[in-house]
């Protein structure tokens, strides 16, 4: 009999029972038990410990064999006990998703303010609306469990979204005098549908609808604000996506810039404990001579003074994607002559001037020039940050930002070492493991705003977001560039 196990540190365990050894001293103590309704011994199991009386089927009877199917059911069942005892002392935990149970207590103990006032939106227009943001979890997966008992690894099916940032449970709001944010569970308590006034998006999908929103950026902010400060309604919930992938596709993100980065929201964003807390363990490494992040200052906000930090101007970021399906990404916005996403095509940024190129290039120039922009080779990545160390000789360690796998990872670790890089990290590798896998993007995107030198993907909302950050930060653009 073949039993196979789950290992969570490697491949399968399989124990064939048949070849396992002998127990003699076991055997002799089970050889009288019969199986629950045998006809040993007069019959089921008082009858087969009987070890005497007519017609009796003990451990003398001679209608038993050593070798029985059922004499050998015991040792079966003392290797199954074996091989659990084997795994639980090689992982005695399950590898369960985290639980969060510190940022959902910390979610749940928020209330709102007293005017009253909510919208389940975004933090921006909340507060410049006087409302207070109910901010909803990341969902993963849609199920009702903790986690999709289906997909393997497992991870955590709803993550709190102060795992991630900080802003939402500091009460910074309440420094300008406007409520806090509450959890979307909150509003939901507060606001039941019969309170709730609801705005649907009039689109191209759902025509029905009975809110246009104007295409120019600033424009939408101030139409958005108007509505949200103009309404005597408390609990105000819209439906559709405000700020959605066309917006971001198109140049209307550039004439929010100034009020983005000047807004209360963005003045004291930060990430959450838990992520400055995993940068806080590998600071001595990574950036030795940096002070580490104040939690409790991070967690509550008592002044209307923003928190900032000093530039890492030794660490020179790198963002590469190469995950699953990226590669065809690529192709596809080089096929459109598809623009950068949000944020990367400010004009002052070095990098996006060509992007997208004129209508008469050739395709196969296009093609090209888009795939080492968005998908760069390992020779490329060299010849570029051997291109920012001249430029820049205060770099001296490279981080990765990537979600590629750990041969191709670990590749480009040994051509950077081989560069004479003094330090080479990357961040899902060195920074945090599989515990913190699932907020590691908010780890990555806080070492690339600190960085000295930051290169990012003009393709990508997770370069997008970093940009912001490094503007809001002032640093000077010619430290924040594109493939």
């Amino acid at each position: 009999m073949r039993i196979t196990f789950p290992n969570p540190l490697g491949p399968p365990i399989t124990f064939d029972t048949a070849r396992l050894p002998a127990v003699p001293s076991v055997r002799p103590l089970l050889a009288g038990y019969a199986p629950v309704g045998s006809q040993a011994g007069g019959g089921g199991l008082m009858g087969g410990m009987s070890a005497s009386g007519g017609g009796g089927g003990g451990a003398g009877s001679g209608s038993g064999s050593a070798r029985s199917p059922f004499r050998r059911t015991p040792l079966r069942v003392l290797a199954i006990l074996a091989v659990v005892l084997l795994v639980a002392t090689l992982r005695p935990a399950l590898p369960l998703p985290p639980s969060y149970a510190d940022e959902w207590a910390t979610e749940r103990a928020l209330t709102g303010g007293e005017k009253g006032r909510y919208v389940r939106l975004q933090h921006h227009l909340a507060v410049l609306g006087d409302r207070s943001y109910a901010f909803e979890p990341y969902v993963q997966d849609e199920t009702w469990l903790p986690f999709e008992w289906s997909r393997w690894p497992w991870r955590s099916a709803r993550i709190p979204l102060s795992a991630f940032v900080a802003t939402v449970i500091n009460g910074f709001e309440e420094q300008y005098n406007h409520p806090r944010a509450v959890p979307a569970k909150y509003f939901d308590r507060v606001c039941p549908l019969s309170k709730q006034r609801v705005y649907t998006l009039r689109t191209e999908d759902n025509p029905e609808g009975d809110l246009d929103l104007v295409a120019e950026g600033q424009a939408r902010i101030h139409q958005l604000q108007v509505l949200l400060a103009g309404s005597d309604d408390g609990c105000i919930r819209i439906r559709g996506e405000v700020f959605d992938d066309e917006f971001f596709d198109s140049r209307a993100p550039l004439d929010t810039i100034d009020t983005v980065i000047h807004s209360p929201v963005l003045a004291h964003f930060t990430f959450s404990p838990l992520v400055l807390s995993i940068l806080n363990r590998m600071l001595p490494h990574l950036a030795p001579d940096a002070s580490p992040y104040d939690l409790a200052r991070v967690a509550h906000t008592t002044s209307a003074v923003p928190l900032r930090t000093p530039v890492w101007k030794h660490v020179l970021a790198l963002h590469l994607r190469r995950g699953d399906g990226w590669q065809a990404t690529c192709d596809e916005k080089g096929a459109r002559a598809a623009p950068l996403v949000g944020w990367n095509k400010l004009p002052n940024l070095p990098g996006n001037e060509n992007v997208p190129p004129p209508a008469d290039m050739v395709a196969a120039t296009r093609l090209g020039m888009y795939r080492a922009k968005c998908d760069p080779s390992v020779l490329e990545i060299i010849a570029r940050a051997r291109r920012m160390r001249k430029n820049h000789p205060l770099l001296r360690a490279v981080y990765i930002l990537t979600d590629a796998d750990a041969a191709w990872a670990d590749e480009m670790r040994m051509w950077m070492a081989s560069e004479g890089w003094d330090k080479v990290f990357v961040g899902n590798q060195d920074l945090y493991g599989d515990d913190d896998a699932e907020v590691g993007v908010a780890v990555d995107m806080e070492v690339a705003r600190r960085a000295g030198v930051f290169v990012g993907n003009g393709f990508s909302t997770t370069s997008s977001n970093i940009v912001l950050l490094r503007t809001r930060d002032g640093i000077h653009p010619d430290l924040t560039q594109f493939w």
